[in-house]
């Protein structure tokens, strides 16, 4: 013999089944149409390519910057070693 569910055991697979369609309503809301996904991609990779080409801005600058400090180290060495004082 089988025995009967109790009321308190059918409400609370009830209670589970709605939070479970809760759950599942909320998941349909917040997905979105391919053709979304792909305009929010395109729009990520615009500011990959932006943020790309401002870092290489930023590196020549820097290359610059080391490169003329590069060569004001290389006058101060000269000076202090005695190579530019020396007269033929």
């Amino acid at each position: 013999m089988t025995q009967a569910r109790e009321p308190d055991d059918i409400d609370r697979v009830n209670r589970e089944l709605r939070g479970v369609n809760r759950r599942l309503d909320r998941l349909e809301y917040t997905q979105i149409s391919p053709q979304e996904f792909s305009s929010v991609l395109d729009r990520i990779y615009e500011e990959i390519g932006s943020t790309r080409s401002e870092m290489r801005a930023e590196f020549v600058a820097v290359n610059a910057r080391l490169e003329s400090l590069d060569a004001k180290i290389d006058i101060i060495i000269r000076r202090l070693s005695g190579e530019g004082n020396l007269e033929a």
